[in-house]
């Protein structure tokens, strides 16, 4: 396995068996996190994904299965809102649950990221300002903040209000907060998937704003292809963390960005001793290492067995 392997892959995959297409029951979601946690390709993951409405779910499950090397990291989903009023209402009793949630665990389980989803028309600045002032003001530990901004119609103008939101608040230096951008790269529908042009425009907005980049859906496989039960072409997360990284480190544009995205050739991309590269585009392991943290954090996926699969056919692992 090439050393720059465990640089970019570590801890990439959110591990999310409770979403669809695989919509797994809790116990059986949770049971294969473990199992797979404690394998060989175990650091690949990094948390197990779930609804902060469903926290006390999963509270039984980890007081009773050894679940191997603790804390045990969450990244709690909360149910956002359709306007800055019914955000509100849900970050309420998300905060509610995320708090009960690690009182009750304590050094057994740690929720480190939470996600959001911004609603759909404007009021970004506010909602961002509320949901941080909430975290960091009633939880003990305040969990790192993903907001999730919408990528299909309209996707322009709505991304750069978002990113314009949350870096501000990031960057107030009288509070401590940690927020980052989370996108959407596909569903269960064509209709879903974004398109290159937007997912490029996501990376460049974060990386020029000092955003983290976090993803979701549509991503088990490391290669941009062709779909054929969605009868459209998808994202790629090698494709995705490659785009990010190379961005952040080698100051790449926007075009160059898109072509590495929409690349659906995997001997474009290789990982060496030397560190990750793209063509002739490479960048060594110590900046591929931070890009993980600063460009490209996770993905979350509902398999854990084809993104890491796919990695071992390609010679990755």
């Amino acid at each position: 396995m090439p050393t720059s392997s465990r640089a970019v892959f570590t801890g990439i995959i959110d591990y999310a068996g409770l979403f669809p297409p695989a919509k797994l029951p809790m116990a059986e979601a949770f049971r294969r996190f473990v199992a797979h946690r404690a394998g060989d390709d175990g650091w690949l993951l990094a948390r197990f994904v779930c609804p902060a409405s469903r926290l006390d779910e999963l509270t039984p499950m980890i007081d009773t299965a050894g679940v191997g090397e603790i804390p045990i990291r969450i990244a709690a989903l909360g149910a956002g809102g359709d306007d800055p009023p019914g955000f509100a209402e849900a970050m309420e009793r998300d905060i509610f649950a995320m708090g009960a949630f690690s009182d009750h665990h304590k050094d057994a389980a740690l929720i480190d990221v939470f996600e959001v989803k911004l609603p759909g028309h404007g009021e970004a600045a506010s909602v961002v300002d509320f949901a941080h002032d909430e975290v960091a003001g009633r939880l003990n530990h305040p969990p790192m903040i993903f907001f999730e901004v919408s990528l299909l119609d309209g996707w322009k103008q709505r991304l750069h209000g978002a990113v314009d939101a949350i870096s501000a608040a990031s960057h107030e230096l009288d509070r401590n907060r940690s927020a980052g951008l989370k996108i959407r790269c596909g569903g269960l529908e064509a209709s879903a998937v974004p398109s290159v042009e937007a997912v490029a425009g996501a990376i460049i907005a974060a990386r020029d704003s000092g955003l983290p980049l976090k993803a979701t859906q549509g991503l088990h496989h490391p290669i941009r292809h062709r779909d054929d039960s969605l009868d459209t072409t998808v994202h790629g997360f090698l494709n995705l963390a490659a785009a990010a990284i190379l961005a952040g480190s080698k100051g790449l544009d926007e075009p160059t960005v898109h072509e590495i995205l929409a690349d659906e050739d995997p001997s474009s991309f290789s990982l060496t001793e030397a560190g990750i590269r793209w063509r002739d585009i490479e960048t060594p392991i110590a900046d591929a290492s931070k890009g993980r943290t600063t460009a490209f954090t996770s993905f979350g996926s509902c398999s854990f067995s084809e993104p890491r699969d796919d990695l071992s056919n390609l010679g990755l692992l």
